[in-house]
């Protein structure tokens, strides 16, 4: 039985079904994988599968530029809250003692959180100073 069809690969079934009838034991061709080759660029990524970036190299002046820009944009947003609040509280000739410790409580909150950007800023652009100058930790 070594023709040239016995060689073609048959369903499971088939198979199955000559070994319940008495047939002779046929050979099975199994499909294996294909290994890698040793050289060959890996299907995934090996661990770690995110990995930090290089330091990317910038001027001074324009990481300066970046920091400014992005807190006197924070700035002008506290204070267009600060004012959007303010305005939410119902003005009239006579301020109750309610609606004036409330409008003393928002303007010092949103006080306190354009103080808190300008600390955040002096300090950022200090650090940019700090490593121009190759210093990376204060002891």
């Amino acid at each position: 039985m070594n023709t040239p069809d016995s060689s073609k690969k048959r369903p499971m079934a088939q198979i199955a079904g000559r070994k319940e009838a008495g047939c002779e034991d046929t050979k099975i061709d199994v499909k294996r994988p294909k290994l890698e080759r040793p050289d060959a660029e890996p299907m995934f990524l090996r661990p770690p599968f995110r990995q930090t970036p290089g330091p990317v190299t910038a001027s001074q002046n324009y990481i300066r530029n970046l920091i400014l820009e992005r807190w006197e944009a924070e700035v002008k947003a506290c204070e267009q809250a600060k004012k959007l609040q303010l305005l939410e509280i119902a003005p009239g000739p006579a301020i109750s003692i309610l609606q004036a410790s409330i409008r003393r409580l928002v303007v010092e909150r949103w006080d306190a959180e354009v103080k808190r950007c300008e600390e955040a800023k002096r300090a950022q652009l200090l650090e940019v100073l700090l490593a121009a100058h190759g210093i990376s930790k204060l002891m």
